[in-house]
């Protein structure tokens, strides 16, 4: 695992799980585990046997209630299954919101409405760049979505489900430039930054622009960021869709890896290498495994993660509800692996 990569890993989960005990706060790293890469299965049945063969006992030691996986191929869902919960259970996808705000921000810059390089002080209208911003200029929707914007707030704890939330502005409140553009620094808060130049452009909420743009069009009937439907988690809520608010289903995600797989511009440009990531970020997601295309997604009571394969036409979506969640993430990748 690459520094980067262990940065990165670390980043997410230490903005997600938290263990309290005696007013103490301790951050709960990931553990490491096989290669997030996937393979085209030579004998498709063979593979999803194992796969539903290994859940259980993974799902079991990790006490993890409820997962449910999709399998693609070609294009499209051939199979899907869920453990503990039925197939088609909507989870909180954590940071897999990242690669679907990606794809909406994109969409607008195709209509015109956006450009990648143009610093966003040209775009907020509700909220602005701290003053002590060391290099605004080079805070663009490219270096946001890439995480080299400089921008601090790794992620979000998120809130009890029942508060009101904040608006995106005023949960910009502490998000800062803390360095110049130009290094890699995983940062949910560069997200939010981005969600809130979708609202002041567009008019429109974040979550009415992604339905719109990316859900719609997909067939992800499924998603969205109101997560009234979602299993059980700890029921925490975000204000900051953009980064960690998405909720979504197995097979929904499966629609998002088939179209990250196809030659759609907008997923060619989503799975280009950004300058100063060293190859391993594109425009929402992570390349560390090349020629596989991936996010994980760490929400308080949730780990899931999506894969997708362009070259070999396949993907893969774990989703969980528990912390450990990882744990079968891993077992489904062994089974994937073992079995092919």
């Amino acid at each position: 695992m690459t520094d980067r990569r262990r940065a990165r890993r670390s980043a997410v989960v230490l903005a997600a799980l938290v263990l309290v005990a005696a007013g103490t706060v301790a951050w709960v790293l990931l553990r490491g585990g096989p290669e997030h890469r996937l393979t085209r299965p030579a004998d498709l049945d063979a593979v999803t046997s194992a796969i539903a063969d290994a859940v259980p006992d993974a799902q079991a030691d990790a006490d993890v209630p409820g997962v449910a996986v999709a399998v693609v191929e070609d294009g499209r869902v051939v199979w899907q299954r869920g453990f503990g919960v039925p197939e088609d259970t909507v989870f909180q996808a954590g940071s897999i919101s990242k690669p679907v705000a990606a794809a909406a921000v994109l969409a607008l810059v195709d209509a015109g409405r956006l450009d990648l390089d143009t610093p966003v002080s040209a775009y907020l209208r509700s909220w602005r760049l701290p003053a002590d911003s060391p290099d605004p200029d080079g805070v663009t929707l490219r270096t946001l979505l890439s995480h080299t914007a400089g921008i601090d707030t790794a992620g979000y704890q998120g809130l009890d489900r029942g508060t009101p939330l904040p608006t995106t502005a005023q949960s910009l409140a502490d998000v800062h430039q803390t360095e110049d553009a130009g290094h890699y620094r995983y940062s949910g808060g560069g997200y939010t930054i981005a969600q809130q130049v979708v609202e002041d452009v567009t008019g429109e909420s974040f979550a009415t622009v992604v339905q719109r743009e990316v859900l719609d069009p997909l067939g992800m009937a499924s998603s969205g960021y109101a997560c009234t439907t979602a299993t059980k988690g700890h029921g925490y809520a975000y204000a900051e869709a953009a980064a960690a608010g998405l909720c979504s289903s197995a097979a929904d995600l499966g629609r998002f890896a088939a179209w990250l797989d196809s030659d759609d511009p907008r997923a060619e440009a989503m799975r280009t290498p950004q300058a100063a990531t060293g190859g391993d970020y594109g425009l929402g997601l992570e390349l560390d495994q090349l020629p596989t295309v991936r996010h994980e997604g760490v929400n308080r009571g949730y780990h899931a993660e999506l894969l997708a394969d362009p070259g070999k036409a396949v993907g893969l979506v774990v989703l969980t509800d528990g912390d450990r969640g990882g744990d079968v993430v891993d077992a489904v990748l062994d089974a994937w692996h073992s079995a092919d």
